[in-house]
């Protein structure tokens, strides 16, 4: 499922409270999503990360009040309003702590807590194949949530790209080099690669370059340059990504300073006559 239409299944299920659980590998901006729809929505975004929590975390702990015990849940937890509770790197916690979540998915409550009518519970973690932190979600959780999938797609980044600032040099490039935009090999045991993420991280990283050099514009393809930009998005792919955004800057400087033809003497060599501009736009 590509970005636009995880969007549009969070604004269709959130008001219905259904539980859903995002897979994705890292970096394709799962929890981003999440937080924006929050945001559309004006819903509060409680970002709880699973793995921090032990079992007992989120039943909270006993108080004795009139000869009898009750648990206090804990305070990150909410009491009124609208929101999400975001179950971030869920399946990287230890499956004690993921079966402490199954009252709380399917019910809405943990002990004598109740989660306010407001609240959905949104939960998301990376799969097995990323390498990461991984315990297997037991199967009473799974059938809990509804599960949906995410991956890359160029088009809806770059959309999202030019909204967010991102240099157009970086959109430029994944335009001219598509399969690049994630482009994760996890046999490989290398430090940076391109995902979503990291190409966001190298925009940020051009634009530190380039107020470093008090310029708009890149000044060239130099070893500090290139230096950080295979530690974004990785060496191998950097042969292709800085020569592209150099020239890119190189071309943009160029066409600033070339003078541009007046209307009469493009009209003077103009060997035929050019359709009106109702024809063009049909």
């Amino acid at each position: 499922m590509k970005p636009s239409k995880l969007y549009e299944a969070l604004h269709a299920l959130i008001g219905e409270r259904v539980p859903l659980h995002i897979w994705g590998a890292c970096g394709v901006g799962k929890s981003q999503i999440v937080a924006q729809v929050a945001d559309d929505l004006d819903y509060e975004f409680l970002d709880v990360r699973a793995v921090q929590l032990d079992p007992v975390d989120l039943r909270g702990l006993p108080r004795i009040a009139s000869d009898q015990t009750e648990w206090v849940p804990p305070k990150f937890l909410p009491n009124d309003g609208k929101g999400i509770l975001f179950l971030d790197e869920l399946t990287s916690a230890p499956q004690m702590t993921q079966a402490g979540c199954y009252q709380l998915v399917l019910d809405r409550k943990l002990g004598e807590y109740v989660l306010p009518d407001g609240w959905v519970v949104i939960a998301a973690g990376n799969p097995a194949s990323e390498r990461g932190v991984h315990f297997t979600m037991p199967r009473p959780l799974r059938n809990r949530f509804v599960h949906l999938e995410l991956e890359a797609d160029l088009s809806d980044w770059c959309k999202w790209a030019v909204g967010a600032g991102v240099r157009p040099e970086i959109i430029a490039f994944l335009r001219f080099k598509p399969d690049l935009l994630h482009a994760a090999d996890t046999t490989w045991d290398a430090n940076a690669w391109p995902t979503p993420r990291s190409w966001e991280m190298a925009s940020h990283v051009l634009c530190g370059v380039a107020r470093r050099q008090n310029t708009a514009f890149l000044t060239g393809a130099g070893e500090f340059e290139a230096q950080l930009l295979d530690g974004t998005v990785g060496r191998p792919h950097l042969r292709n990504c800085w020569p592209f955004c150099a020239s890119s800057a190189s071309c943009r400087r160029s066409t600033r300073s070339c003078s541009i033809p007046s209307r009469r003497r493009c009209r003077q060599n103009r060997p035929h006559r050019l359709p009106s501009r109702r024809r063009w736009a049909g």
